[in-house]
């Protein structure tokens, strides 16, 4: 993501923002001091749900050295941030060293199965 264009460096940043109120509301949980009562007062409810998928930006290619997978075609988690020089990327749980050049748009991809 070329971070010089102003409304994608604008919605970088309320991402970041986002993610740290779920970094701080996740630690919160598992200390057990939320959800407060305000918290759930404060609350969207939500009726006749059901939990569901959607999908995300992930990178799929050779994994080399992946510290759980070790060498092998992996899809990695969601995808935050590629650097514009295709050198490297960001997913959820860590950096990626990006080699090789992408795919051919022409090549088939792996689909991920919902």
């Amino acid at each position: 993501m070329p971070f010089d264009n102003p409304q994608m460096r604008a919605g970088a940043l309320e991402r970041i923002r986002l993610l740290q109120m779920l970094t701080d509301d996740l630690t919160d949980i598992i200390a057990g001091t939320r959800p407060t009562p305000q918290d759930l007062e404060e609350a969207v409810v939500m009726r006749s749900f059901m939990i569901g998928q959607h999908q995300v930006p992930c990178l799929i290619g050779l994994a080399e050295g992946h510290p759980r997978l070790g060498t092998k075609l992996v899809t990695t988690s969601q995808l935050f941030c590629v650097d514009p020089h295709g050198k490297w990327a960001r997913t959820f749980s860590r950096f990626y060293r990006l080699e090789g050049g992408p795919l051919p748009e022409a090549l088939p991809r792996r689909r991920t199965v919902p």
